[in-house]
């Protein structure tokens, strides 16, 4: 009988709905971080395609399209579901935000048709310790002494799996050098912005994306090289429907990419992005017919581990703060209670 009572009480309603409420925070991020990844890799591929096969060699102008389709997205959203607060909040942080973001994406497409594909990586790698710098500068943190190594493991990896060749061009390292330090900026903004305001992130894009098609429309004679042959490209159908996929692809990042942030870190995000080539290269190496060498698949397997162990302790540390401080509060809690029952 007392197995049975033990049973049935284990199995209670309550008992499983604490336990899914314990659970979807996790799941949540565990679905934001998945379709960050999955629109990641499209919108990479969706933009090459742009490139080579749309033969729509205007990187500027081709994210001034992708502003321009979302934001038009955004605003049939906003007439269906509109904003918490109305007002219009533009303030020095979301100026900062606003530019630096146009600038960030700009920058990005503007490296990767000017680099090779190891000063790209190296770029890309250079965001993680950015981040760490950028947080200690303007608000004092620094990571957990716990997180150190895995971070330092995670950047190792990278390099070693994708860093191959390295052709120096002083114009594309100077483009490089920007591009990382503007999405390592932007990220630390973006943390900030959403998780002190609780914005969503659809709310986020409708309030700064409007100024940043602006400031992209403004900057693609001063970006794009061959903006002077943009009113003579041919526009078809087919190239039509590619720079459509591009843009859809650019929104599902965009949203993706400010949910995880909101729901976990900057640095969470950045080691997402730099594990996808990892992923890439083990995943060929494994299923398929591709033939990385020893140092690439070390490198991989270094990183994904590195990543892997930045995730656990993370969740650790979260829940272990979450702990301490419901734990601190609890007295005080009561203490108030007693006091009230005295007065009573």
């Amino acid at each position: 009988m007392k197995n049975g009572q033990f049973l049935s009480a284990a199995l209670t309603p309550s008992r499983d709905i604490d336990t899914l409420r314990m659970l979807s925070p996790l799941l949540w991020q565990c679905g934001s971080l998945l379709l960050n990844l999955v629109s990641g890799i499209g919108v990479v591929l969706a933009n090459k395609l742009a490139f080579t096969a749309a033969r729509f060699t205007f990187p500027t102008a081709l994210t001034a399209i992708h502003y321009a389709c979302c934001y038009l997205l955004l605003l049939c959203v906003a007439a269906v579901k509109p904003l918490h607060s109305e007002e219009h909040v533009f303030d020095r942080q979301m100026i900062a935000t606003t530019s630096v973001w146009a600038l960030h994406n700009a920058l990005s497409n503007l490296s990767l048709s000017r680099n090779s594909v190891g000063l790209y990586q190296i770029s890309k790698i250079m965001v993680s310790p950015l981040i760490v710098t950028i947080e200690f500068a303007i608000y004092g943190r620094l990571p957990h002494k716990k997180l150190i190594l895995p971070l330092i493991g995670a950047c190792l990896g990278v390099a070693l799996a994708t860093v191959s060749d390295i052709s120096f061009e002083t114009r594309g390292a100077l483009t490089a050098l920007a591009s990382a330090c503007a999405s390592s900026v932007l990220k630390v903004l973006q943390q900030d912005v959403l998780q002190r305001r609780e914005w969503s992130s659809l709310e986020l894009m409708r309030r700064t994306w409007g100024p940043q098609l602006l400031l992209l429309l403004v900057s693609i004679p001063l970006l794009d090289s061959h903006a002077a042959r943009l009113p003579y490209y041919e526009l078809t159908p087919s190239r039509l429907g590619i720079l459509l996929l591009s843009a859809a692809a650019s929104f599902a990042l965009n949203v993706s990419s400010l949910y995880a942030i909101q729901l976990t870190s900057a640095m969470a995000l950045v080691l997402l992005g730099q594990g996808k080539t990892a992923m890439t290269l083990l995943g060929g190496y494994l299923f398929f017919d591709g033939q990385p060498n020893a140092r690439q698949l070390c490198g991989s397997a270094l990183a994904l581990t590195s990543i892997g162990t930045y995730g656990y302790l993370s969740t650790v540390l979260s829940r272990e703060k979450k702990h301490q401080s419901t734990s601190i509060a609890a007295p005080a809690e009561s203490e108030e209670e007693l006091l009230e029952k005295e007065r009573g």
